[in-house]
């Protein structure tokens, strides 16, 4: 039978616990299960699989305007200008730049990531497994994909016992400059929604999934255009790999949440 979870310490401790939980082998193993069942879905979905080198190229997260909005220290930055991607979909962008999307489709993959950011907290790990989807095509049909995501994962995460709520949201990291504009048009035109779980307690909460609108913001950076010479649309579904892990063991105890995920997921 498998021991209720303890429950947690306060401030800096729980913060260390929960750190520690993520790097503990049977997380781990619950966060490779959960991204079989998050393939599983997008391939159903209809979603096209690709895969994605270890490391991106600064100059693809400088072409995207990544240090615009986030100007700090790269994660495991090479002498070659290399690192970990901040997010798995940038290495989507620089596969396809210039590319012509004739029909509206949409992309899997997933990647180590690796963020500095300028929050921290809970579930907030500096290196941290991504599973995304990534939609292109028109501003309409990328809307509409958006909202079967949100619908399809909060009806997986319900079955999981996890009482999820959907939430608008912001990048924390729109803060500087310019940037601030984009986080103001993120949270007036609902761009990015979270999917956030109890962790522990009603109080604390954590976002494991991410709903995020791009309109054609990347493709202009990219060079991404319809087959009728428009800006093409994208926007893409985001899984925390560790995050739910966590989330999934803190609210059954990560016996009961293995077995539990395995069961769904087959």
């Amino acid at each position: 039978m498998a021991m209720p979870p303890a429950k947690p310490r306060e401030g800096s401790a729980f913060a260390d616990d929960v750190r520690q939980s993520a790097e503990d082998a049977g997380v781990s193993a619950l966060a490779n299960g959960l991204d079989s069942c998050f393939r599983a879905l997008a391939k159903a979905a209809g979603a096209q699989e690709i895969t994605v080198p270890a490391l991106i190229a600064r100059s693809t997260l400088e072409s995207a305007g990544y240090f615009e909005s986030f100007p700090g220290p790269l994660v495991g930055e090479t002498a070659d200008g290399h690192c970990l991607s901040p997010a798995t979909c940038y290495h989507w962008y620089a596969q396809q730049k210039g590319a012509v999307i004739e029909e509206s489709a949409s992309w899997t993959c997933c990647a180590l990531c690796g963020r500095k950011e300028v929050e921290s907290g809970p579930g907030r790990l500096e290196t941290f497994r991504m599973r995304e989807v990534i939609l292109a095509g028109s501003e309409t049909w990328v809307r509409e994909q958006r909202q079967e995501w949100m619908a399809r994962i909060v009806a997986f995460a319900e079955s999981l016992l996890l009482a999820p709520t959907l939430v608008p949201a912001s990048d924390p990291f729109f803060e500087r400059g310019e940037a601030r504009g984009r986080k103001l048009l993120q949270q007036l035109k609902q761009l990015k929604y979270e999917l956030r779980v109890p962790l522990y307690t009603p109080e604390t909460t954590l976002a494991i999934s991410s709903f995020n609108l791009h309109e054609n913001f990347f493709a202009r950076r990219f060079n991404l255009h319809r087959v009728d010479g428009t800006w093409a649309s994208t926007g893409c579904i985001a899984f925390g790999l560790e995050r739910w892990a966590l989330a999934l063991s803190a609210k059954l105890g990560i016996d009961q949440a293995r077995r539990l995920a395995g069961l769904e997921c087959t």
